[in-house]
């Protein structure tokens, strides 16, 4: 790399060239991606290689690999596209938004909730930064939380991962979730009364993929190991197929269920809570738009809490007196913040 003493603009292009092909995996994918011909990607990747003086990759009938050098490179340029969007973060934080654009990501599932109100969140941001521009994907849900800590993301909506304790995260909701069956499965037409742990234990178990750690012994087993679905929908359609048994959120498989589609198996048993999180990584500390978004997501769901609850039912008296519950505190709204920072 001893050729390349000086870095220019056409570097830069050329570096996020060769990191989208490095991250689709293909040249192909990374055509659609960039909008490129192959054969201009090609010759972006030999003036880079010319440029760093080393070969980065192979390519050619039996794929794309990646060379120990093209990884360093890789890295390398990671971690400038980072510096950079810190300093462009930091720089736009002086000002009201105007040009800046907030990137987004959800996972897939998320939106459909009944609970979210992310569309809510936007709607109230934008009241207090109607220049700042939104840049919104749905994605799966290990995807969206390594951008996060890649700082390619500046907020990240999703189930919460404890495999990546460098993030912070503010709770949003819950989401619920149960092991459910295809009406093709023999477990579905099983009774509850008759239906045992054992027996939900020993079923081929359909997986998440890169995002499964809630039943990883399943997944190292040959007997339970079944197949894999990326994202909610992906595997609710192989739990439909009856091929697999396989966790679901509720919300994704109601609409099956009522059709008779699809059964929880033992709700009692299987059923499964996790916290629904706005997530941001290091690289967004100083960013103001980032965590007042975050701040307006976390307003937005505490109120539909507080809401959801005042419209519940009351509960009859018990005999035996309970300690009271402490009065809710509503945090201060994004604009009160900025006024008390200023």
């Amino acid at each position: 790399m001893s050729n390349l003493s000086q870095v220019y603009d056409i570097d830069l292009k050329l570096l996020r060239c060769f990191c989208t092909i490095v991250e689709e995996g293909s040249f192909k994918a990374a055509q659609a991606t960039l909008n490129l011909s192959q054969s201009m990607l090609s010759e972006y990747l030999k003036s880079l290689e010319t440029r760093l003086g080393v070969r980065l990759c192979q390519r050619g009938p039996k794929g794309f690999k990646l060379l120990p050098e093209g990884e360093v490179v890789y890295e390398a340029a990671r971690d400038l596209f980072a510096s950079v969007e810190v300093y462009r973060q930091r720089a736009a934080s002086l000002g009201d938004g105007q040009g800046h654009e907030l990137v987004i990501g959800i996972q897939d599932q998320i939106v459909d909730n009944p609970r979210a109100h992310v569309d809510e969140a936007i709607s109230r941001f934008s009241d207090y930064y109607p220049n700042c521009r939104f840049r919104v994907e749905i994605m799966l849900g290990f995807q969206m939380t390594g951008r996060v800590a890649d700082g390619l993301l500046h907020v990240g909506i999703g189930i919460q991962n404890e495999q990546f304790p460098q993030l912070a995260a503010e709770r949003l909701f819950d989401e619920e979730a149960a092991i459910y069956a295809g009406r093709s499965h023999p477990l579905f037409a099983v009774p509850d009364a008759e239906l045992t742990r054992e027996a939900i234990e020993n079923a081929v178990y359909c997986n998440r993929g890169h995002h499964e750690y809630v039943h990883p012994e399943k997944t190292r087993n040959a007997a339970t190991r079944g197949d894999i679905g990326l994202g909610a929908h992906a595997q609710t359609t192989l739990v439909l197929s009856g091929r697999n048994i396989g966790y679901l959120p509720d919300h994704v498989a109601a609409p099956y269920v009522a059709q008779g589609r699809l059964r929880a198996l033992r709700p009692d048993l299987t059923r499964m809570v996790s916290p629904v999180v706005a997530m941001t990584g290091a690289s967004v500390k100083d960013f103001k738009f980032a965590q007042r978004f975050v701040d307006s997501l976390v307003d937005v769901h505490t109120e539909a809490r507080v809401m959801s609850a005042a419209r519940a039912p009351v509960p009859e008296r018990a005999e035996t007196p309970t300690a009271p519950t402490p009065p809710y505190r509503r945090r201060s709204s994004p604009a009160k913040r900025r006024t008390a920072a200023s």
